[in-house]
């Protein structure tokens, strides 16, 4: 159970700036956006609602 834990925790710290860039970035998104986002993930745990340039769907990463 503990080491079910610790592997979401690390999983956790991986999940970054780069790692939520280039996970929007991955989407079709404009570097400008994919920038901001990322800041937003980081500082807030939460990227809000935005949409891509692939489609019109509502997209939101959160933590």
């Amino acid at each position: 159970m503990q080491d079910c834990t610790m592997n979401m925790e690390a999983e956790r710290r991986h999940r970054g700036w780069l790692w939520a860039y280039r996970k929007i970035r991955g989407l079709d998104c404009s570097v400008i956006t994919a920038f901001y986002r990322a800041t937003l993930f980081v500082w807030r745990g939460d990227t809000g609602s935005f949409t891509s340039d692939r489609s019109w769907q509502k997209i939101r990463i959160k933590r």
